[in-house]
């Protein structure tokens, strides 16, 4: 059965609009350098930069991905980054004191257990700057609650949502929808 994901996006554009077709490269902050976990990003935005017209530039030969060195004919250098925190459900009780404790105000503390699953805040920001000038041309975020853990299916669709509209996506906080395909049954 396939899911909705309603992600809460926000996009802003410079004076000086972003353009497509065009190259980039992804930059680094220092706490990104040298992680698995930022290569399986940014290969998850590449999917989606591509869908709008934006192309990686090719890595200059014995250049580590997300340098400067990395791809100098690139328009923009684009800085990907993503939380993933676990929320509480707002659909949990306000009494709610642990796995077993309900504290109610009224009656003192009972035993009750929180059947409510955990939930999960995605959240994905994009930004383009222009690489000559450094001057950022286009910044986008995406976040999406719910009670589902399973990112590497989430994020394709957030940072699609977060791209929506790019190079001139519609101003201020908007909510787009996206169908996430449901899990293929097994073939026997």
């Amino acid at each position: 059965m396939p899911r909705m994901i309603d992600s809460d996006v926000q996009s802003f554009t410079a004076a000086v609009p972003a353009v497509r077709p065009a190259l980039y490269r992804f930059e680094r902050l220092p706490s990104q350098s040298n992680t698995a976990m930022q290569d399986d990003v940014e290969a998850i935005a590449a999917v989606a930069l591509a869908k709008v017209g934006l192309t990686r530039a090719p890595l200059v030969s014995g250049a580590v991905s997300g340098t400067a060195a990395a791809a100098p004919s690139a328009l923009y250098a684009v800085q990907v980054q993503v939380q993933i925190s676990a929320i509480l459900s707002p659909y949990s009780s306000p009494y709610y004191d642990g796995l077993w404790g309900r504290r109610d105000i009224r009656h003192g503390f009972s035993l009750a257990m929180n059947l409510e699953p955990s939930w999960y805040r995605h959240v994905v920001r994009l930004m383009l700057r222009d690489s000559a000038s450094g001057q950022v041309v286009y910044e986008t975020m995406a976040n999406f609650d719910g009670p589902w853990a399973d990112s590497e299916r989430l994020l394709p669709t957030l940072f699609d949502s977060a791209l929506q509209g790019y190079p001139n996506p519609p101003g201020g906080p908007r909510k787009v929808v996206i169908e996430l395909p449901g899990e293929q049954p097994a073939k026997d």
